[in-house]
């Protein structure tokens, strides 16, 4: 348990200092490509619902956050768990390597939780244009969509608002 929270204030120190030494972004009009979502299937089980609900005709990778193992649990998607994480924030399995690394257009952290994994895996992330909920860390992301988990229209039809404005649908 101590180490564990040690872990947690390395993790989060980094991610603190990436956040300060991110400069002020630009918001491109470019249009967007390819869409990464990051959902808590522990509080969401019907991800698959948002992202029908967004209706963007781009390419959309999906990356769950469960805090614990099961065995007894069947998995169909990408997941990554609490001790996929090492120290200062580093990524342990390929999966969660590789969405890290991988530049989107869009970010969509759908989740209201403020876990330290959650927020490592939305700040590390090499998106160019972020977008959370309410609850989720407003350092991290550059727009915040005052919805609840569970109103997934409600938040799907302010997204569409908000990239319509930018120039990016």
């Amino acid at each position: 348990m101590f180490l564990k929270g040690l872990q947690h204030k390395s993790a989060k120190k980094v991610l603190t200092k990436k956040l300060k030494n991110t400069a002020t972004k630009e918001v491109s009009s470019k249009p967007i490509q390819s869409v990464g979502v990051i959902v808590n299937a522990d509080v969401l089980e019907d991800f698959q619902h948002i992202i029908k609900s967004l209706k963007l005709n781009v390419v959309i990778d999906v990356l769950c956050y469960h805090k614990n193992f099961l065995k007894t649990r069947e998995i169909n998607y990408p997941v990554f768990y609490e001790k996929d994480f090492g120290w200062k924030g580093k990524a342990k399995t390929d999966e969660l390597k590789q969405f890290l690394e991988k530049p989107y257009d869009l970010l969509i952290s759908y989740y209201s939780d403020d876990s330290v994994p959650l927020q490592l895996a939305s700040g590390l992330q090499k998106a160019t244009f972020k977008v959370g909920i309410a609850g989720s860390n407003q350092e991290i992301h550059d727009v915040i969509i005052q919805t609840k988990e569970n109103e997934v229209a409600t938040f799907a039809k302010e997204l569409h608002t908000y990239l319509h404005i930018l120039n990016k649908l």
